[in-house]
């Protein structure tokens, strides 16, 4: 007995032709065009394109660029006449802070700013100039508030003592400025004794940092803080009562001590060594 095999036939599908790689299809050329110096300048020029910004610029036209700049450029003038010459950004308010009343209306009338000008042609840095000639005012900033507002803001002086000049009472702040004439010492503000008081006088220098060290409780009472010399202040309380303080140095714990032994008997308190306290 004979054994018949069948074969069965496979039927392959052919393979899907390979595209040409990237480099063969930059290789290739379009119908109606030929390879030459035109092709590679037009490459060059779309890599220099790429290589400047990022991208090359397919399908756009001279023209679209000069447009393009165009819109630019009339953009930038429009904002420029916006800002410099337009009212729709001009001043309409100026505003004051850190003081108020007469202070203020001084101060708006020595800056001097015209209504109705573009806030980009305020000089701000000109009116600083212009306000800190003001003795009363120890800082001021100026600046723009868009789109409509100056804003003015200052830091008056504060007075921690009186200084007599020929009869003339004048206060002056923690830096040693004298910055204003008043007609009687305010309530609780004590007299300056120095020779020649001002920011540059190392006895009011010295003086001031007494002042500024002694708790509240005993400043309140002081009359009268005499230097002078730098290493020679003394404090004079309301009742006659006199407090040796000698130099500036080592305030703080002088003033702490001040203050544990003010409660005792005595005229005269000697703090100048803070640690050797003589009371007599």
């Amino acid at each position: 007995m004979t054994a018949v095999t069948s074969t069965a036939s496979t039927t392959r599908r052919p393979r899907p032709a390979v595209p040409p790689s990237r480099h063969a299809r930059r290789r290739r050329v379009k119908p109606g065009r030929t390879p030459g110096p035109a092709r590679r300048r037009g490459w060059l020029r779309g890599w220099r394109w790429r290589r400047h910004w990022g991208w090359r610029p397919r399908g756009l036209s001279r023209r679209s660029v000069l447009a393009s700049v165009a819109g630019v450029v009339a953009l930038v003038v429009l904002l420029g006449w916006l800002l410099w010459f337009s009212p729709v950004l001009s001043v309409r308010t100026v505003a004051v802070t850190g003081t108020e009343g007469t202070a203020a209306s001084t101060i708006r009338d020595l800056a001097a700013i015209p209504e109705g000008m573009p806030l980009a042609r305020i000089d701000t840095d000109g009116i600083e100039a212009a306000l800190t000639t003001l003795p009363e005012l120890a800082s001021v900033s100026v600046y723009r508030s868009w789109p409509s507002t100056v804003r003015i803001e200052v830091v008056p002086r504060v007075g921690v003592a009186v200084v007599d000049l020929a009869g003339v009472h004048w206060l002056i702040d923690r830096t040693g400025v004298l910055f204003a004439q008043v007609t009687e010492p305010p309530a609780g503000m004590p007299a300056l004794q120095v020779e020649v008081a001002g920011p540059q006088d190392r006895a009011t220098r010295a003086a001031l940092d007494v002042i500024a060290a002694l708790p509240a409780s005993i400043r309140n009472r002081v009359s009268v803080v005499a230097a002078q010399s730098p290493d020679s202040v003394v404090v004079t309380l309301i009742g006659g009562r006199t407090v040796i303080w000698g130099s500036a140095a080592d305030s703080d714990r002088k003033a702490l001590v001040l203050a544990g032994l003010f409660d005792r008997p005595g005229r005269t308190i000697d703090v100048s060594s803070p640690s050797a306290v003589v009371i007599r």
